[in-house]
């Protein structure tokens, strides 16, 4: 473990990891940067599909050379890809990884003595998978009694739903979002493409896990926490909910138009180049007379149809038509400093590339963080845990100062050091099919 890094939040803290995909998964990693030692549990014959997600390729990346795939399990090496994903290794990043067979007694038994020396033990499953292996919070609380107990299920444990399969997508349409997302009527409801509900449960998850820590510290008693992945959904629709529930009124998708507070013109308009754009807000008549200096004042725009807010909403497409046809020849990046020089909300908008090669904003807060991997070299991940703390600062790679696990990686370290298991046991292990 690297120890040359400043104080760790949650230094000595241990976390048994049995998530599964992204949601639970982004819970662990927030922990692991704020210096948790995160064990993952995996089995080679029923991988995290993330592993098979092939967003960085098995060859010499742009910041380092490749490093061997080290002594893993042989059952792993028959997945090439197994170790090649970079949305695995940034999901994973700063845990450590071991193989464990959950599915034979002698596994259980592994598993509940690691279990013994930890403090929290996550799992992503569907209610009901830990206590078919005799491994439920009841179990578990009598094997360490203080144990903090999370578990991630798409729609929480209890309740119809509770035994519904979810992912990203699942939930995201079922807490709302899809229902006011896209063009109005009688255009179709429009998915996200990103998946928000993958991203949006962990930071509850590791509110969560921080404050039963905290309760733990305080009382000596653990608990059990249930996070479903469909709830938190209805804080990103929120002023939808808040609007029936008020008013009685019926939320109206309203494309790239301001569906709450008055504000034209107020859209994406298209910018000089290929695929180039530019989002403008403006809320008041100061704004739009901002805006029209900027525009050097054309013709247009001293018409009455756009000389104050409440004309501009009643013309908006003939508004917009006239900005497009002015941002069309505009650099959108030169526009944007411009318009906000002005006082006017403008704001380019930014593929991953443009992410991360151009914006100085990421690059001044140090936002992506180059990590070594032991099968794909180093590169960059991000920063889950985006506070700034002076005194205990969160690290990307947490105490392993690296990109996700390869499989089986750290077998010799969990097995060995902290289980205390001998190099013979660790074989007959091996040949059983147990680890």
């Amino acid at each position: 473990m690297n120890s040359a890094i400043a104080p760790q939040l949650l230094k000595g803290v241990r976390i048994v990891d049995l998530t599964w995909m992204l949601a639970s998964a982004g819970t662990t990693v927030i922990l692991a940067s704020l210096g948790a030692e995160v064990i993952r549990i995996e089995w080679p014959g029923h991988l995290d599909f993330t592993r098979r997600q092939l967003v960085a390729q098995p060859k010499p990346p742009p910041l380092g050379p490749v490093g061997p795939p080290g002594p893993f399990p042989k059952s792993a090496r028959d997945i090439p890809e197994a170790n090649a994903s970079g949305l695995f290794s940034d999901r994973n990043a700063g845990k450590l990884g071991i193989t464990l067979n959950m599915r034979v007694p002698q596994g259980v038994a592994l598993f509940k003595r690691l279990v013994a020396i930890s403090d929290i033990v996550i799992e992503g499953f569907r209610p009901g998978a830990m206590r078919s292996w005799g491994l439920d919070y009841d179990a578990l609380r009598a094997v360490k009694p203080d144990i903090i107990y999370l578990q991630m299920a798409g729609f929480g444990r209890t309740g119809p739903y509770s035994e519904f399969a979810s992912y990203g997508p699942t939930a995201q349409v079922m807490s709302g979002i899809g229902a006011i997302t896209g063009l109005p009527e009688p255009h179709p409801p429009t998915m996200w493409n990103h998946s928000y509900m993958d991203v949006t449960p962990p930071f509850y998850g590791a509110m969560a896990l921080l404050s039963a820590l905290y309760y733990r510290n305080r009382t000596g008693m653990g608990q059990y926490i249930d996070q479903g992945q469909y709830e938190p959904g209805l804080f990103l629709s929120g002023p939808a909910v808040l609007d029936f529930s008020a008013n009685g009124r019926r939320t109206r998708r309203a494309g790239n138009r301001s569906p709450f507070i008055d504000a034209a013109p107020h859209g994406i308009y298209r910018c000089a180049g290929a695929d180039c754009w530019i989002a403008i807000a403006v809320f008041d008549d100061d704004q739009w007379r901002a805006l029209c200096r900027v525009m050097q004042e054309p013709r247009w725009s001293a018409e009455s149809k756009f000389s104050t807010m409440h004309n501009r909403l009643a013309h908006q497409d003939e508004l917009d038509a006239h900005i497009e046809q002015w941002t069309s020849t505009q650099d959108r990046y030169a526009l944007m400093y411009r318009l906000q020089t002005a006082g006017v909300a403008a704001g380019a908008v930014q593929s991953p590339t443009d992410k991360f090669e151009l914006d100085p904003q990421l690059k001044a807060r140090g936002f992506f963080v180059d990590l070594p991997h032991s099968h794909l070299g180093t590169w960059p991940h991000t920063r889950h845990f985006t506070a700034q703390l002076t005194r205990t600062p969160a690290h990307p790679g947490g105490i392993t100062q690296r990109g996700a696990p390869c499989v089986g990686e750290d077998n010799s370290y969990v097995y060995e050091k902290l289980l205390g298991l001998s190099a013979a046991e660790i074989a007959a292990y091996e040949e059983g099919g147990v680890i």
